[in-house]
């Protein structure tokens, strides 16, 4: 399975390094600034979950994926999030067809999962944003945005109603504001965007994507948001764009991509020695 990385400074996508594993909705994390975690998924086939993981180690002068410690529950559909370098798997979908509520934590200190209190409410297809050490994840398919606090296994929960009902939201974080991006609020795939400021509990509409978008890769990087993929109401999207807070802009990406993306799952990193060897 292939993956590519896009570096803003040449405006260009590479090819990363082969994965192992095939992974079909797969999701990605990175934790202590230079472990790549690419987690669950369905299998080759697309339609077995996977609870295997998989690792690459930024840091090391060849890179290679390498298969890390399994989780304990099969999950594809599901969201990831980092807390203090405590990698959260939430929710999602396993052999049952139905959407999980329950949650595990991994440590990567003592190499081990752990299953940490359940959710009062089941959720896949879920966008997952961390702010301010706490963990939001989306509620799918209704008209309102669920967080769900976890801090090393202890849990609250708070409902934060969205404007709009978001199926397969894209979640980032950027300056203090959690975004909901696009998603499909039952009849049409969205281009719009919310933001939620945590000190006003106050939901925001800011400017429309050029592209409606669905389960839509997100992710900050120098200081922009950017919205990477997935589909519209018919077809794959291939195009990247960011949003800009200082001006209140979104711009495409003028670097094509020759790829679709089946699921779209991103994180930043901060290795530039690595763009252009594959």
């Amino acid at each position: 399975m292939c993956n590519k990385w896009y570096d803003p400074i040449i405006d260009k996508w590479n090819f990363g390094p082969k994965m192992n594993t095939i992974r079909h909705r797969v999701c990605a994390a990175l934790v202590t600034d230079n472990l790549v975690f690419a987690v669950g998924g369905l299998d080759d086939d697309a339609t077995e979950p996977l609870s295997s993981v998989d690792v690459l180690d930024l840091s090391l002068e060849s890179l290679c994926w390498k298969q890390s410690v399994e989780m304990l529950v099969e999950r594809h559909c599901l969201g990831v999030g980092v807390i203090d370098n405590y990698l959260y798997a939430v929710g999602g979908y396993n052999n049952s067809n139905l959407a999980l509520d329950n949650a595990e934590v991994f440590d990567n200190n003592t190499q081990e999962w752990r299953i940490i209190s359940s959710m009062s409410t089941a959720r896949s297809d879920l966008g997952v944003g961390v702010l301010n050490n706490l963990l939001y994840a989306d509620l799918f398919a209704t008209p309102q945005f669920n967080f769900l606090v976890l801090i090393h296994g202890h849990q609250s929960q708070k409902c934060l109603k969205c404007q709009k009902c978001r199926e397969g939201v894209g979640v980032g974080v950027l300056d203090g504001l959690l975004y909901a991006v696009g998603g499909k609020d039952g009849s049409k795939t969205l281009s719009s965007v919310e933001a939620y400021r945590p000190s006003t509990g106050v939901w925001s509409t800011i400017v429309d994507m050029h592209k409606p978008r669905k389960r839509a890769g997100v992710v900050v990087l120098n200081g922009l948001l950017y919205v990477i993929g997935r589909i519209d109401d018919t077809f794959f999207v291939r195009s990247t764009e960011f949003y800009s807070p200082e001006t209140k802009t979104w711009t495409i990406v003028e670097a094509s991509q020759d790829f679709l993306h089946s699921s779209a799952s991103v994180v930043a990193i901060n290795s530039l020695r690595h763009f252009n060897t594959y």
